[in-house]
């Protein structure tokens, strides 16, 4: 998720600009199904998913992610990625440093 961010979810600035070793974890659709689990997260924010469409989304978030840090991470990039952009408090601005430096 970490990368995803660090490249705007922009599969074409990673394959510029990414090291090997991050091109190499994105080889299999990687970036696409973090593309496709992020807009889903948005779809449910704007309650726009039957509840059995939300249920089979948060099984798969089970089967793919280990801990709750990642479902969270896929929430901020959801936010980040597909609400419309409006000016940026102080403390959102530094809380996305630090996820591009540290997330």
């Amino acid at each position: 998720m970490g990368i995803y961010n660090t490249y705007e979810g922009k599969k074409t600035s990673l394959g510029k600009v990414g090291t090997q070793k991050e091109k190499e974890l994105f080889q299999n659709g990687e970036f696409e199904k973090i593309t496709e689990l992020i807009q889903i997260e948005y779809n449910i924010k704007k309650n726009e998913l039957s509840e059995s469409e939300i249920q089979n989304h948060k099984s798969e978030l089970n089967l793919i992610f280990d801990n709750n840090w990642n479902k969270k991470s896929l929430k901020y990039l959801s936010k980040k990625y597909c609400e419309p952009e409006k000016e940026q408090s102080t403390f959102d601005s530094i809380m996305s440093m630090l996820w591009a430096m540290f997330g």
